[in-house]
Order: structure tokens, then sequence, then C-alpha cells
């Protein structure tokens, strides 16, 4: 049981790590070339991954 704690825990800071990179690439100047759809693509890409690091947080409790 010690390994999916110490597994939730891993998971579970790389979850706002992830959320802070979509904020942070979202806030910056790297977007303001990119249409609207490539901004779209990105977002999923990102958030599929955040909303990864959440499930293998509740899966590895």
């Amino acid at each position: 049981m010690q390994g999916s704690t110490s597994n939730q825990g891993m998971f579970w800071s790389q979850a706002p790590e992830v959320f802070e990179q979509i904020v942070s690439w979202l806030d910056s100047d790297t977007i303001s070339g990119l249409e609207q759809c490539q901004i779209e693509s990105k977002l999923l890409e990102n958030g599929y991954e955040l909303l990864r690091r959440l499930l293998q947080t509740k899966i590895f409790s």
C-alpha cells in the first residue's frame, strides 16, 4: 500500500505543474501568432495530459 500512496503523491504533485504550464503558455506572447484552431489543439493536448495525471491520482490511491 505504501507504493500506492507514493505514486498518488507523485501524480498529484505533477497535475498542478501541468496546469501552471497551460496557464503560463496562454499568458505568453507565444500564442499571439497562432490561429485559434492551433491554440485549441494545444489546449486539448495539454488538457488531456492534465486529466490523465488527475485520473492516475485516483487510480493509484
